[in-house]
């Protein structure tokens, strides 16, 4: 199972906006936001998560492809006491932090694809002393999992069950779906040498009737010891379709 945190699988950019006064008053700075991501339930019981990200939509026939970034640093391994960790870079790219101290690497107008990894993770952190948060130099020397490549375009009857195919997980410890409805949500979670599931009309009945959404998530992880710090080290790459209709 995913649990899911501050930041959608989907990472589509996020930018700083701002409000304007009337006057011509100076602009008033909104909250600097992360966008959210699912994590693995299997991370449990650590100081942090540091993730990187790779998404794959479709539009029109045309590959997008996002690479992106999510860490955090948790007091007392409290996901929901986060901590300043310093400066955080990723592939040598300083993240932008969050109000609430997440540290998030995506998409600008300058790099409208977000990160490009090739064939390593390499996570830096000054820590702070303050919060007992350790200083972090970790390269693995490895890429990520295969992206998983599925349709632009999907229909479910709710008379029928669905077969779902995805491309090899070579590289992924497991597979992850998601099929979002517009009433509830049906989540699998598969060894890496599956690359199909059929989903049952009884459950794809439950989902509700209209629009939805499918993501097929590999994702690699490593826990690792820092210091007296455990923190999970996560490489995840998800084929997303949404446009998923689910009719009579």
């Amino acid at each position: 199972m995913f649990k899911k945190l501050v930041f959608a699988t989907a990472i589509i950019g996020v930018t700083t906006l701002q409000n304007c006064k009337s006057g011509g008053d100076d602009p008033t700075p909104l909250p600097i936001t992360a966008p959210e991501v699912n994590l693995p339930s299997a991370i449990k019981n650590v100081d942090g998560v540091l993730a990187a990200i790779i998404t794959l939509t479709k539009e029109s026939g045309t590959e997008l492809k996002i690479g992106s970034a999510y860490a955090a640093f948790y007091k007392g391994k409290n996901p929901s006491m986060k901590l300043d960790a310093g400066t955080v870079k990723i592939n040598t790219k300083a993240a932008t932090k969050s109000d609430d101290n997440i540290y998030f690497y995506t998409t600008s107008a300058t790099e409208p694809n977000g990160l490009v990894y090739q064939s390593q993770v390499f996570w830096q952190a000054t820590g702070s002393t303050a919060n007992d948060v350790p200083s972090i130099n970790n390269n693995d020397g490895g890429g990520l999992p295969n992206i998983p490549n599925i349709p632009e375009f999907m229909t479910m009857n709710v008379d029928q069950d669905k077969l779902i195919t995805w491309t090899s997980s070579f590289g992924a410890d497991s597979v992850v779906l998601i099929l979002k409805g517009p009433s509830s949500t049906y989540k699998r979670v598969f060894g890496s040498s599956i690359v199909s599931h059929s989903i049952a009309k009884a459950d794809i009945v439950k989902l509700g009737i209209g629009t939805g959404n499918l993501q097929v998530i590999n994702y690699k992880l490593d826990i690792r010891a820092v210091g007296t710090k455990n923190y999970a080290f996560l490489k995840q790459c998800v084929g997303i379709c949404s446009k998923v209709a689910i009719t009579l």
